[in-house]
């Protein structure tokens, strides 16, 4: 991965900022016999992670997301704003499994310091039902949301950390998350419907990066990517070559574009190829909140992750099917 290029007086100014934030700005919790007073003050990474948070977390949380709509979180540099909104943070949610990979060395060490609660959502999942693609260099694919039955296991740590920050409503976050929970495997049952509308035989999913493996195992896919699972990475002359003549040779109807990636590597396969362009996903970075899409009557808000993998699955649907 590329380094951080911070030099001179910024280099500096970002160094300070970062090792008062991993010293606290308070611990998050209240000490004994104290009230809180006011909503919790949260700072997120990724907009799935804030969007969680917000549902959550409802009108007793105070959510600031560092990153918004279209932010490539591979690629994201944290400016000496986020960190200072981190310092003054109660807690911090992040994705880890390196999804933030210009942050990711300063988050953990800020985990592991009990000064400030920092949590890594997905920390208690299950190493075992984590993807391991040998491609990158023995880590663990970080993009979990695309399967929601490993989602609603990042709703608990949300509810055990919002609890542990503000005791007087742990049983209000945890209401919120059960009921939370049982939407997202709601949509997941829905999803799976839906893709039963695409013959097996043409459920391949061609998009700008890899990001989509954990969609695959969800809902019975092959997904082959432009780019590895890191946005840093190049693609390279024999990969083009060889998606297009993968393209071509299973007859594949559309390939699909990104919103948090550029697609212009998309753009001149699809050209290459002679095949139709099935649309742009959602894949590290959500839409805007409020914005609304869908039937009159069935509209849903691309800025929540509901509604992400809702677009996400109409969208593949009726291109492939």
């Amino acid at each position: 991965m590329k380094k951080i290029n911070w030099v001179g007086a910024a280099f500096l100014g970002l160094a300070v900022l970062w090792t008062a934030c991993s010293q606290g700005g308070g611990s998050g919790q209240p000490s004994d016999g104290e009230v809180r007073t006011g909503k919790l003050k949260v700072v997120t990474t990724t907009t799935m992670i804030t969007d969680l948070v917000k549902q959550v977390g409802g009108d007793l949380v105070e959510v600031e997301g560092l990153m918004e709509s279209g932010v490539d979180p591979h690629q994201y540099d944290p400016t000496a704003g986020a960190v200072t909104k981190m310092r003054a943070a109660d807690l911090i949610f992040y994705n880890g499994l390196m999804l933030e990979g210009k942050m990711d060395d300063r988050l953990v060490e800020m985990a592991r310091d009990k000064t400030k609660l920092v949590y890594a959502i997905t920390e208690k999942i299950d190493r075992k039902k984590l993807l391991e693609p040998e491609e990158f260099e023995g880590h663990y694919d970080p993009h979990v949301w695309f399967d929601p039955t490993l989602w609603v296991l990042c709703v608990d740590l949300v509810v055990e950390g919002l609890g542990a920050a503000d005791a007087a409503n742990k049983a209000k976050y945890e209401t919120n998350g059960k009921a939370l929970k049982e939407e997202i495997l709601g949509i997941h049952e829905w999803a799976k419907s839906r893709v039963a509308e695409v013959p097996e035989g043409s459920r391949v999913l061609v998009t700008s990066h890899d990001a989509f493996n954990y969609f695959a195992g969800a809902y019975n896919f092959e997904v082959v990517a432009l780019l590895g699972i890191s946005t840093e990475d190049e693609a390279s002359a024999a990969n083009v070559t060889r998606l297009v003549d993968l393209i071509k040779s299973k007859n594949i109807k559309a390939i699909f574009s990104e919103t948090s990636v550029s697609s212009k590597g998309i753009d001149q396969i699809r050209k290459d190829a002679g095949v139709e362009n099935g649309g742009e996903l959602f894949s590290d970075a959500m839409g805007k909140p409020g914005e609304m899409e869908g039937p009159e009557g069935a509209q849903y808000d691309v800025g929540t992750y509901q509604g992400m993998i809702k677009h996400n699955i109409n969208t593949v649907v009726e291109a492939l099917k």
